[in-house]
């Protein structure tokens, strides 16, 4: 509490009244008062001003408005579930302080992943907004919007339990900052990312927006071996003292896409020549409206067609996803809608067409999402001119919040993409996405192995030796076999994520084991006790596999040969011991390549 006076004091250039913390209610007045203060002025200040509620909540519970105000700001900035003991308590005391007090509940179960909990409030927020419609207040969320929310609940408790084969990993502070940084975009080889940020160091523009928060500007950062350079304004003529955004960069990092506020939003491009970017011009009529707004784009590896969003009417409604191809003289000539099975009555944004030529990545607020903009891939078929049903990226990818602007490599094993989540610096962060898809359980191998030791018979294919493209005589000792025919549970303390050190030598072994075959990989599944809310299982489960996958990397292990997913709590163990439910379970597992997969 004194930390906090302190920065407070500095913060307003004022001194508190020490003898005010013989008076909870009278700190508790303080703090309300400077939070209110604080929270009119620029943005980087509402971490302070939310503290400071939370401080006044804390020393007067029964200060409604200290309530309301942390709830809303938890609600507005990051860990939207800890919003949730503050709302409780104002509904406990006060049910009718605001009409949208049981939907804002919901909001926040939502977040925590308490899906169950988030149901309930939304169904009795809906019974009480359609009981009683006469009421019209700003407080008023219309029951479409309830009803999409309770949908998401119940896909979020479907996806869920399916992590899907991706990683998430903050790419630190080279480059993003504790203001909101979004929309990276890379070039082919991956070593040049530009993106958007709303930060106050470097900014082209000493002002803010309307918003308190800093006007856009363009950034860029090269990649220098394994890191990235420390990010740097991209500068004139891309950057203005307003707002300036880039939303795609060509193949060959030679053309940046721009968004700009002309009109109701345009597309803009800029090329890199001599050594410097071009003045940005307008891409063309056939894309940008008079009245309605484009905001991003991808292109074609040939750069004979582009995908775009837009606002105007022909779609499925809200935001949807267009295409425009070019005439045999190379001029952009005629536009259309992605159909129905890409563009829904929600908004689509941010497309991303893979190097492939086929799949294309998006965002949705549509489909089979679990809150907000989800990201989703689809498949082109072009036997059968059709885009496959877009699939949920799933978790860790996806989560109740915001995601957009997915980029992934050509391999589509590493992409980059904006969210609001653990592991960030402040607001939205930059984060990398890894696949790790296409392994399979070793069973068959070890099956095959066996009986050719018993019989003194060899393999006959690659396929019983994990369907490599190497035919290999394996020797496998008894021991490794049973290194490879057994699920290794590292366990942790409660509530902790390091390794105990009777573990580090049973991990060794595996290291030596995988060293040794190239087409063997690591499968880690980190898990949780039922303490706790969800969503914080399901960030313990998945530190603890991140530990073990450290662990590993440390001793000499290639990160891309091993999976670590959290899966959140166990409440089922058939012994019932709730510390075998705090472990990280490691798996050995074999390669497939992905051509045989297709």
């Amino acid at each position: 509490m004194k930390k906090l006076l302190t920065i407070l004091s500095i913060f307003l250039g004022t001194s508190m009244h020490v003898c005010a913390q013989d008076d909870p209610v009278a700190l508790a007045n303080i703090y309300l008062e400077q939070a209110d203060q604080i929270y009119k002025q620029q943005k980087e200040a509402i971490e302070i001003a939310k503290e400071l509620y939370v401080q006044a909540a804390t020393l007067d519970p029964s200060n409604l408005r200290a309530n309301w105000m942390a709830g809303s700001l938890y609600l507005e900035t990051i860990n939207k579930d800890q919003a949730l003991p503050y709302l409780l308590r104002i509904f406990e005391v006060r049910p009718k302080y605001r009409f949208d007090i049981l939907y804002q509940i919901g909001r926040a179960y939502h977040y925590g992943l308490d899906f169950d909990n988030a149901i309930s409030y939304y169904e009795r927020y809906k019974k009480k907004v359609l009981s009683d419609r006469s009421y019209r207040g700003r407080d008023r969320v219309m029951p479409k919007v309830v009803s999409r929310r309770i949908l998401e609940c119940k896909n979020g408790k479907e996806i869920i339990t399916k992590p899907s084969q991706y990683s998430i990993e903050p790419i630190g502070e080279e480059i993003n900052s504790p203001w909101p940084d979004y929309a990276p975009v890379l070039n082919r080889k991956g070593d040049v990312m530009i993106f958007t940020s709303r930060r106050q160091e470097g900014n082209t523009s000493p002002d803010v927006d309307k918003d308190n928060f800093y006007f856009e500007d363009v950034f860029i950062s090269r990649k220098q071996g394994d890191s990235w350079s420390p990010a740097e304004n991209i500068g004139p003529p891309i950057n203005t003292r307003y707002h300036d955004a880039n939303i795609y960069l060509s193949a060959d990092g030679n053309r940046l896409y721009l968004y700009k506020d002309t009109g109701y939003g345009d597309v803009y491009y800029s090329d890199y020549e001599g050594g410097s970017w071009s003045e940005p011009k307008f891409l063309t009529n056939k894309i940008n409206s008079t009245i309605y707004s484009e905001n991003s784009v991808s292109e074609t590896s040939t750069s004979d067609m582009i995908f775009y969003t837009s606002s105007r009417p022909g779609g499925e409604g809200g935001i949807d996803i267009y295409y425009c191809i070019k005439d045999n003289k190379g001029n952009w000539y005629k536009s259309k809608s992605l159909g129905p099975v890409i563009n829904t009555s929600g908004n689509e944004d941010s497309p991303f067409l893979a190097y492939d030529g086929k799949t294309l990545y998006f965002s949705s607020t549509g489909h089979k999402g679990y809150g907000g903009y989800d990201i989703f891939k689809s498949v082109y078929d072009s036997l059968n001119q059709e885009w496959s049903i877009p699939e949920n990226l799933g978790y860790p990818v996806n989560t109740p919040d915001d995601e957009i602007s997915f980029q992934i490599s050509q391999d589509q094993r590493t992409g980059y993409y904006a969210s609001v989540r653990e592991g960030g610096i402040g607001y939205t962060d930059i984060f990398k996405v890894k696949y790790h898809g296409n392994s399979i359980d070793n069973s068959d191998l070890i099956a095959a192995v066996r009986q050719r030791n018993s019989t003194e018979n060899t393999l006959e294919s690659p396929t019983e030796v994990a369907q490599t493209n190497e035919v290999e005589e394996v020797g496998y000792s008894e021991a490794e076999l049973k290194l490879m025919d057994h699920t290794h549970p590292i366990f942790f303390n409660s509530d902790q994520s390091s390794i105990q050190e009777q573990h580090q030598a049973e991990l060794d072994s595996i290291i030596q084991l995988i060293h040794k075959y190239s087409f063997l990989n690591i499968d880690i599944a980190g898990f949780a006790s039922a303490d706790g809310n969800p969503r914080y299982n399901l960030e313990l489960s998945n530190k603890r596999a991140i530990i073990v996958l450290d662990y590993l990397v440390d001793h000499g292990l290639d990160e891309s040969r091993i999976v670590a997913r959290g899966f959140g709590s166990i409440t089922d163990d058939e012994d019932g011991d709730p510390e075998s439910h705090r472990r990280a379970d490691v798996r050995i597992v074999s390669r497939v390549k992905k051509n045989r997969d297709e």
